[in-house]
């Protein structure tokens, strides 16, 4: 799966809408999404490590131990 810049638009956009509202979520929601994110991260963490290699020029050690923990 590709994440592009218009996915990342839209989600900002539908993040500052549900920020304007003014409504709030459930702390059971927002674990959810925290465990989410933690799912993601570890799903995708070999792409992470090579987009600090070469964006930040990080040995792969280097951005695996001090970027991702």
């Amino acid at each position: 799966m590709y994440f592009d810049s218009k996915d990342a638009l839209a989600m900002v956009e539908e993040l500052r809408a549900n920020y304007n509202s003014s409504k709030t979520r459930s702390y059971k929601w927002r674990v959810s999404q925290l465990k989410n994110l933690v799912k993601v991260a570890e799903h995708h963490e070999q792409e992470i490590v090579d987009a600090l290699c070469s964006d930040l020029s990080k040995p792969e050690f280097e951005a695996y131990v001090h970027e991702l923990f």
